[in-house]
């Protein structure tokens, strides 16, 4: 890894959290892919709304429920979605303890009122993470442009040493916007090879 990196920043859900994609696919009647889906979740309005701490729990589920056009019940969409969160990916704890030796660690990630505290309660999230953004205190979401902002803003450090994961093209290509390094990876495997990916060009580049 280049020495110029000296944070790493993560999403939580499919990048060390794993997700229960067949949640989202109970909204879906159409037979779409999860990245398909994924990309309709993140720019739904009333998913940035509830993400960004703007609206509560039942606007919430009235409005994806009429964004997808499901018949499901708000309550049983509530319970779905507060369970699709299931915890980290086996070895990602590992991962993180191993990277903390050497880089700060950071998350940002579009959460809400009904995942965030089970993050902490459960799986005590923020003791391995030296920084915590969490949209719906924020008040913005990805791919917004003003959330990699505020992060900017708040981290001592420059676009350029930062290297930012994510599972999802669209904040991919904000981070990137914003001046910083980016990968899209899915689960601890694809974070590795990232990292060596990186350590790798950063090598040759200086070789050259």
């Amino acid at each position: 890894m280049n020495s110029a990196t000296r944070l790493l920043l993560f999403d939580l859900g499919g990048v060390v959290i794993e997700v229960d994609t067949a949640g989202i696919r109970a909204l879906d009647g159409h037979g779409r892919s999860d990245v398909e889906l994924w990309e309709i979740w993140l720019t739904t309005p009333v998913v940035q709304q509830y993400e960004s701490g703007k609206i509560g729990n039942a606007d919430f589920a009235r409005g994806v429920l009429s964004a997808f056009k499901s018949d499901m019940e708000p309550d049983v969409f509530l319970r779905s979605f507060t369970a699709w969160t299931l915890g980290f990916f086996p070895g990602v704890k590992e991962l993180l303890r191993e990277l903390r030796k050497k880089y700060k660690l950071a998350f940002l990630s579009n959460s809400n009122p009904l995942h965030y505290p089970r993050f902490q309660a459960e799986w005590g999230l923020n003791d391995y993470f030296d920084y915590h953004f969490v949209s719906h205190e924020m008040g913005c979401v990805k791919p917004q442009a003003e959330i990699f902002e505020a992060v900017l803003k708040a981290l001592p450090y420059s676009p350029q040493e930062i290297l930012f994961f994510d599972d999802n093209r669209l904040n991919i290509e904000a981070a990137l916007r914003a001046g910083i390094p980016a990968y899209i990876t899915r689960g601890p495997d694809e974070l590795r090879h990232a990292l060596i990916d990186r350590k790798s060009t950063r090598l040759n580049s200086s070789h050259d």
